[in-house]
């Protein structure tokens, strides 16, 4: 036995983990969930174990929508015996789920102890079998049930149903692969700022962009910020949207300290004029995300006394009350903390996409906009060596349904896919890492692409700030840091006579952006053909692209080009496997390991569990 227990202890001690990542799912911690991986290769394993306060069977299924129709199903139990079962299901509707012909699912490990089912199983991230979801790149709606008895003679029935308590449903990313590092891998010397508003009475208006100034630590050196976490007041996690942290140059201290506008509301009068000078975007937190970590050889640098330390910083709150409530009071922001220890490389964030330019027809379904930050703009920015993404943040708002991010070489002979999410969640936007990190050189191309579905949305939607508005945006987490804010590109609708507008509408190719888009609002009893030819004209129609470079204290010009979107079709699916449905990146690997999970299941029994 002692020698047993070296050898574990010799492989623990040369095994760098990251802990399991976990989700509660039911309110309480009545239903618990937690998973780890090797790789996210199609063929890899991924173990999941379920806990949840029953002594009956447990239930946990993989959902497009967080519906019941068209989920996969894992149902266990450990009947009065102590025989373990594990049945790998389909649902086709809201009624008693079907048993898969093929069981792609093994068990691990069943545990019931003082009232509490714990299963542990595990399954390919794509099995290859059509009753199966694959474990996707993507949002993951987790739908969970459980019930209060086993199974009748084994069989799952209409007897055994759930009620209208002991099920729900969760976003999460399942294939999250490095932003959960536990804090004590970080250096001992860790201090922290908040950035945040004190009291603050939110308007009775459906959108609300609240913008404050703080001073930053004073730092006579050089700092690295390691991570951001949200600081959401308790009940106010459905009205705070998102929060965007600027670092702002070209202002003296003393005037910031003795100015009385602060904050208020964002773009107004109520703001003072050095708003404007408030370009580069360090980070975005958007409703559903948690604590962000940069990788361990990035920081954003903060502190000293050359002209990169920002002179002050600025907190953007988007408040969403559709319901007009005049009762709310809010305290939210952003902790920050920050070490000494430098890290090897300074990490910046660039907003690619747009909000102007942008509509959606009527009950759109799959209705695409594209935005492309070209090549005439990364020429101008980017250093001969090229920057580093390893992170990212999509965001769009309530008609988005996927977002896609893709990347062109400078001479458009090699393109790929670098981020997407095909069921993006408006109410989960989770900063994600990069599982491969991926160079951009100069002149290199990435294009936007969001997808816009709402059956019930009976009205164009425009570009803009409020909720029901749309955006189309990808923030991207680089190295090392540059002088760049935004890059993207957008279309107004330019008529001419080989537009598709122009043939199906007859409009008139002299008339500005306004007036045809009060031509389009006009069109009687808008129809499906009516969006193809509006999504046409988007495609085929010249697109014209911007670039704010900062410079600290200059807004460089935008460069406006016209780019054709033909001109980069969408990259090839990967082929590392026929039957995949959805590719992760074939490349990337976590630093979980299988191998030691399932030795110590081997020879110690695993308890998930419940305080």
């Amino acid at each position: 036995m002692e020698t047993a227990l070296l050898v574990i202890l010799m492989l623990l001690c040369n095994f760098v983990s990251t802990e399991n990542l976990s989700a509660s799912l039911a309110p309480g911690g009545n239903f618990n969930v937690s998973w780890s991986f090797g790789e996210t290769t199609p063929d890899s394993e991924i173990v999941f174990t379920i806990s949840a306060h029953t002594e009956g069977w447990v239930g946990l299924g993989f959902s497009p929508n967080g519906a019941m129709t068209g989920a996969d199903l894992i149902v266990a139990w450990i009947d009065s015996e102590g025989t373990s079962h594990l049945m790998d299901m389909h649902a086709t509707g809201n009624q008693l789920p079907l048993v898969d012909s093929s069981q792609d699912v093994s068990l691990v490990s069943a545990l019931e102890v003082n009232g509490v089912t714990s299963v542990t199983f595990k399954r390919k991230i794509n099995t290859c079998d059509d009753e199966d979801a694959v474990i996707m790149t993507s949002t993951t709606r987790l739908i969970y049930a459980f019930g209060d008895t086993d199974p009748t003679n084994n069989v799952l029935s209409p007897l055994n149903y759930h009620g209208a308590t002991n099920r729900g449903v969760k976003s999460v990313y399942l294939l999250d692969t490095a932003s959960k590092i536990p804090d004590e891998s970080l250096p001992d010397d860790l201090q922290y700022f908040d950035l945040n508003v004190t009291d603050y009475h939110v308007p009775a208006a459906d959108t609300t962009y609240h913008c404050s100034f703080h001073d930053p630590p004073q730092l006579d050196t050089k700092h690295h910020i390691l991570s951001i976490e949200p600081l959401i007041t308790k009940g106010n996690e459905a009205l705070v949207h998102h929060m965007v942290f600027y670092a702002c140059w070209g202002v003296d201290k003393e005037h910031l300290r003795n100015n009385n506008k602060t904050e208020g509301i964002c773009a107004t009068p109520e703001m003072p004029e050095f708003e404007s000078s408030c370009f580069n975007v360090e980070y975005a937190w958007a409703i559903g995300g948690s604590k962000f970590y940069w990788p361990a050889h990035t920081g954003v640098p903060i502190g000293g006394n050359d002209s990169s330390s920002p002179d002050y910083y600025m907190l953007q709150m988007h408040y969403d009350n559709p319901q007009l409530l005049d009762t709310w009071v809010d305290s939210s922001g952003l902790r920050v903390t920050y070490t000494s220890n430098l890290r090897e490389k300074d990490a910046g964030t660039i907003q690619v996409g747009t909000v102007d330019g942008l509509i959606v027809p009527p009950k759109p379904e799959n209705f695409e906009y594209i935005s492309i930050c070209h090549t005439s703009c990364t020429e101008q920015w980017m250093p001969d060596d090229g920057v580093t993404v390893f992170g990212y943040l999509l965001h769009a708002h309530l008609l988005g349904a996927k977002i896609k991010l893709d990347w062109y070489s400078k001479d458009g002979c090699q393109s790929e896919v670098l981020a997407e999410d095909n069921f993006y969640d408006f109410n989960y936007q989770e900063n994600r890492l990069l599982p491969v990190p991926k160079k951009l050189l100069p002149g290199e191309t990435l294009k936007v692409t969001c997808t816009y579905t709402d059956s019930s949305r009976d009205r164009f939607t425009y570009g803009g700030e409020p909720s029901t508005d749309e955006m189309c945006l990808v923030f991207l987490n680089y190295y090392p840091k540059q002088q760049i804010s935004t890059c993207g590109s957008y279309t107004s609708i330019n008529i001419n006579q080989t537009d598709p507008l122009y043939q199906r509408w007859g409009f008139n190719t002299s008339s500005n952006v306004e007036d045809n888009i009060e031509l389009l609002e006009e069109v009687a009893n808008w129809s499906k053909e009516d969006t193809l030819v509006l999504q046409r004209s988007y495609y085929e129609t010249d697109h014209y692209s911007f670039c704010t470079k900062v410079s600290f204290h200059i807004n460089y010009p935008n460069v406006l080009v016209p780019i054709s979107p033909q001109s980069y079709p969408d990259p090839p699916v990967s082929q590392g496997n026929s039957c995949l449905q959805d590719t992760p990146n074939s490349g990337a690997k976590s630093t979980a390991s299988l191998y030691l999970v399932y030795s110590v299941v081997g020879l110690f029994s695993l308890v998930y569990n419940l305080s």
